[in-house]
């Protein structure tokens, strides 16, 4: 078994500059995100309007994340690392978040 030769590219891409705002939203969502179930546990589960206003808060930021991750990808010849991890926080953040607004309209 021959091997073939094996071509290493020793070019650095700089990093797509939608990841980079991705990330900050992506951040500042998890940021929201832990305030508002901080708040929660605090006050052993009635926040009130201090909790739902971090938890939108953490939505839609997570949404933009997503949004600028998404957009991140149709850059031509860049770095997606950053992308790659802040498009899946944004997601699992929007599902989480979208999880319990459809538990809390259903219970």
């Amino acid at each position: 078994m021959a091997k073939g030769p094996r071509k290493i590219s020793y070019i650095k891409k700089p990093l797509a500059r939608r990841s980079i705002w991705s990330t900050a939203a992506s951040a500042v969502a998890l940021v929201c995100c832990g305030m508002s179930l901080g708040i929660s546990v605090r006050m052993q589960g009635s926040g009130g309007l201090n909790v739902a206003a971090w938890g939108l808060s953490s939505l839609l930021f997570a949404i933009v994340g997503l949004c600028y991750g998404i957009t991140a990808f149709l850059e031509a010849e860049k770095n997606y690392i950053l992308a790659k991890i802040s498009t899946g926080v944004s997601g699992t953040l929007t599902v989480f978040w979208l999880c319990m607004i459809l538990v809390g309209l259903l219970a």
